[in-house]
Formats: C-alpha cells, structure tokens, sequence
C-alpha cells in the first residue's frame, strides 16, 4: 500500500540549485550568472530592471539556451547503477525595456523554474519516480524612476506552472502506473535598486515567493482488484515557489569588467508536497521535502577588444537538498559551474551573443530510510544565442 499512499514529488535538473534555471540571458550566462549589478544589457529586465532605467530609449533581447543534463543513480553496494535518457530542452527569454528621462519600464518573460527528467522505465527507483517535467513561465512586467546616481524599480510577476510526473506502482505480483498532469497559476511582487559608485555599480533585486495552486487529472494503470481505490481522477496540489534575494557589484577599469553575485534562495519555502486526490477512497500523497534556504556565488569578467566582448565565469551552487530526504525524485546535489561567452554588434544597435556552460553534480549520497538508497551525481552542458536591439 505505501506505493499508493507516497505517489509524487518534484524533480529537476537545472544550472541552479532545487528546480531554478540561472541562465536568463545569454550575457548572463557568459560570465557565470553574475548579472545583478550589469549596467546596458537589457536582460537586466530579469536580473535587476533597476540598472535599466538609465534614459536610454528601446531595447530587447530574444535568447534561448540550451541544456543537456544526464543524472546518475548507482547502488552504494555497486549492485546497480543507472543513467537518465538524455534530450536537449530549450529555455528561451524575452527582455524588453524603454527608459527616457527619470521614468523608464519593460517586460521579462521566461522560465525561472523548470526540469525534465526521464529514468528507464525498468529502472530500480521506478516505484519511487520514472519521469518527472516541470515548466514555469514567468511574466513581470516592471516600471522605474531614477534620481542622481540611484535607480529603483518595482513590479509584479505572474507565474504560470505545469507539473507532470510519472511513476510505477507496485502491487506485489504486477506493477501498475500512474500519471498526474497538474497546472496552475500565481502571482508575486519584485522591487530593485542600483547604484552608481564610480568605478563600481551595486545592484539589489528581490523577488518575493508565489504560492501557485495546481489543478488536474490523474490517471491510474492497475489491477482491478484496486480500481475502486485508484480509478482515473482530477487532483489538486499548491505549490510554493521561493523569494529569491540577490547582491551583486560590477567594477569596471579600462576595457575589463568584473562581476560578482551573492544569491540567496529561501528553498525552505519547500517544506512538503501535498496531492489531494478528489475521491476520497483515494489516498492523499505527500512527500516531506524539508529543503534547506541556500546562498550560491556567481563570478565573471568580460574583456572588450574592438566590437568583441569575450567573456567567463564560474558558480557554485549548494543544495537545498538534505541527505535524509533525498529520493530518486530529488536527486539533487551541490553545482560547480564554469562558463565562457561573447558579444559582436553585426549592424548599428544588433548585437549577437553566445554562451557556453558546463555544470558539474558534486555528488550526494541518500541516508533517507523511505526511498531508494543510491548515490546521485550528473552533469549537463549549455549552449545560448541571442539576438539584442538597441534603438
């Protein structure tokens, strides 16, 4: 019966601890995702939309990257060992923003949150987890006003979330499987600031949590002996994304500019998952995640020579995942990440940018005694372009 009581949980793969995607921009991405204090790129409209009230007219930016991640999963005996099947999952953002005199607004629209993971079917973990995608898209849309050598900007943002999982259910002497497909929607409040110091800008941004309710079906494969207890359905869950608070400083000198972020995550927002299914023979699942609040460094230097700007940078990225709650749901584990990119203007106000970054799972170990024991670890690669226009 514990395969029907515990039927979900959360996973993902992405450049940032817990679910978060860090690349936002493709600049961003090229310098480690030390973005907070950049002054000019218009994917500021993410990191920090303060830096672009500046007065200088329009600007957008259209960017996708890339990733390929493969997670492992292997016996602490050396008993077995397994590998997710690969596939490459695009990200793409949008970034607007227009600035004249004092006031200035625009627009960030992407996919903050988000994994894709796939384990065999045949699996060792397959009770526990065989594919889990989940996709939030946010829009936030932002206005600023400056005075002197500060900028301030505030907004809402609106999040929009698709949650899919799969995952197999022993009964003994024949497996089944269930489906759940949930959506749903919430909203949350951004405020920012920058600050001119001369030689060095500093940028604050924050974004608050959002408390997204989640609604769908889901379909049940079992015997029939259990189709009272498991017949298809609609179900409900809520699901709470975090605050996110980051600093960050920009020093510039000549043709090189530094950069460096301190990011702080509030993952414990994440306490639990709960699926309330809508009959009441069925029982509610929930999974305790109790996930920690982290704080990630991201640093990275750019070097301007002609109309090219090189870039590189490097993160890491602890996890909010505790070794007593891990679960073939949540195989997460701490990230090093190194990156390189750069920026080419083709014509007057177009500028090209490409990104590539490599992130390594340092590796984690499950002590939780209700899921599958196993050693996790992984690595995923990713590559951006972006098309940015100035007017």
């Amino acid at each position: 019966m514990k395969a029907i009581v515990i039927l979900v949980t959360m996973t993902g793969t992405a450049s940032a601890g817990g679910f978060a995607i860090g690349e936002q921009s493709v600049v961003a991405a090229g310098s480690g995702g030390a973005s907070t204090a950049r002054e000019g790129d218009v994917g500021a409209a993410w990191y920090d939309p303060a830096a672009l009230i500046d007065g200088h007219g329009w600007r957008a930016g259209v960017n996708v990257v890339a990733a390929m991640a493969t997670l492992s999963a292997t016996d602490p005996d050396g008993a077995w060992s397994s590998e997710t099947e690969g596939g490459i999952s695009p990200v793409p953002n949008l970034h607007l923003a227009f600035a004249s005199g004092a006031w200035g607004g625009g627009l960030a629209v992407g996919v903050p949150y988000g994994g894709n993971v796939q384990w065999p079917t045949d699996w060792e973990g397959r009770h526990e987890i065989v594919s889990s995608q989940l996709q939030v898209v946010r829009i936030a849309p932002f206005v600023g006003w400056t005075r002197g050598k500060l900028r301030l900007a505030g907004g809402l943002h609106v999040d929009l979330a698709h949650l899919a999982i799969e995952r197999g259910l022993d009964f003994i002497d024949t497996e089944g499987t269930v489906q759940i497909d949930l959506r749903g929607a919430g909203v949350g409040a951004d405020l920012s600031a920058w600050y001119d110091l001369g030689a060095v800008d500093v940028g604050l941004a924050y974004k608050s949590r959002t408390r997204v309710s989640l609604g769908g079906e889901a379909d049940f494969t079992a015997p029939d002996a259990f189709g009272d207890k498991l017949a298809d359905q609609t179900a409900s869950s809520s699901l709470t994304l975090p605050d996110r608070l980051a600093l960050g400083a920009a020093w510039r000198r000549g043709a090189v500019t530094a950069l460096a972020d301190l990011e702080l995550t509030a993952w414990g927002v994440n306490e639990r998952l709960v699926v309330d299914f809508d009959e009441d023979q069925t029982p509610d699942a929930t999974q305790v995640n109790a996930w920690k609040t982290t704080v990630a460094v991201r640093a990275g230097a750019e070097y301007a020579r002609g109309k090219l700007i090189a870039r590189g940078g490097a993160y890491y990225d602890p996890t909010p995942t505790r070794a007593d709650h891990m679960a073939p749901s949540s195989p997460d584990s701490s990230r090093l990440g190194l990156t390189l990119g750069a920026s080419y203007p083709v014509s007057a106000g177009v500028t090209l940018d490409a990104s590539y970054g490599y992130m390594h799972l340092l590796g984690q170990t499950s002590t939780n005694p209700e899921a599958l024991m196993a050693s996790y670890g992984g690595s995923a690669h990713f590559a951006g372009l972006a098309v940015r226009i100035a007017r």
